[in-house]
């Protein structure tokens, strides 16, 4: 049983947003492509492009940028 996730949300001023809905935490996966580190939302996506968090078995998420916890 997996009791943390790997989860990302898009940033604002990345040419990735409006792939999701604003703001929203999806789960990821770090992949070996150098460029863009991240797989998730069926795309890869590079670190400078995305804010990091880690869904925990309660369902909270802990955005690493700034220790906040939220509802996921």
């Amino acid at each position: 049983m997996m009791d943390q996730q790997l989860v990302a949300r898009i940033k604002r001023r990345s040419k990735y947003w409006g792939q999701t809905a604003p703001n929203q935490w999806f789960d990821v996966r770090v992949v070996e492509d150098t460029g863009y580190r991240l797989r998730g939302n069926n795309n890869n996506y590079r670190l400078d492009d995305v804010n990091i968090g880690v869904r925990l078995a309660n369902g909270f998420i802990v955005d690493l940028a700034n220790g906040k916890t939220s509802r996921g």
